[in-house]
């Protein structure tokens, strides 16, 4: 059970958190914070992740905007495709995530959105959009999620993030239970991403929307 509602933490891709919350830290482990914050309009806590990862703004956004290779890191993410592009920093992806039997697996839609603030700001924010495409068959189709990145460049090839999330995973799963488990997925999740981000494919990325 305890995999079946880690998995539920669907996307760090995936804020409107909580209004001036009170975050308690959860887990403190090779550079990779993790917290949890009581919600007044929620009975789902929402969740906060601080690390820093040995890349670029740009290198970092070529990584995230490469959306079929998110299984790869996101944790129990099944898959993941583009639906559509607005413009080169505001696009739409759908994605699947497995879930144990007896329950369904989850889909979401996520409309992402890139804003460079300044050369050492950047900002990431996505949310549910739960009516793009019809519903599946089988699905449970998660209707509310809301995140949100702070980036910040503290030299050429450091980046402080700090990622926020809240989330109701839909269906019949108790809240009580989801919020037990709601520390291992995000930081297995940010682990990956940390090496992932790495990868010469990504090394060198430009876009026009980020100056460096």
């Amino acid at each position: 059970m305890g995999k079946l509602i880690i998995t539920l933490l669907l996307s760090l891709i995936s804020i409107g958190v909580c209004a001036q919350a009170k975050w308690e830290l959860k887990k403190d482990e090779d550079g990779i914070k993790v917290f949890t914050s009581v919600c007044d309009n929620s009975c789902f806590k929402a969740i906060k992740v601080e690390c820093t990862l040995t890349a670029t703004q740009s290198q970092l956004v070529a990584f995230l905007l490469d959306v079929e290779k998110q299984p790869e890191w996101i944790y129990n993410n099944k898959s993941t495709r583009f639906i559509k592009k607005y413009k080169d920093n505001d696009q739409v992806f759908y994605s699947e995530v497995n879930v144990p039997w007896p329950c369904s697996n989850r889909d979401y839609i996520s409309h992402f959105l890139i804003n460079q603030v300044s050369p050492t700001q950047m900002s990431i924010d996505s949310h549910a959009e739960p009516d793009f495409l019809p519903q599946k068959k089988g699905l449970v189709r998660v209707k509310s999620s809301v995140a949100h990145w702070e980036v910040t460049t503290l030299s050429n090839s450091l980046l402080k993030v700090i990622y926020t999330v809240q989330f109701d995973p839909g269906g019949s799963v108790p809240a009580w239970l989801t919020n037990m488990f709601v520390t291992k997925g995000p930081f297995h999740t940010f682990e990956k991403l940390r090496a992932g981000v790495k990868n010469t494919a990504y090394q060198g990325a430009h876009f026009d929307f980020i100056k460096e």
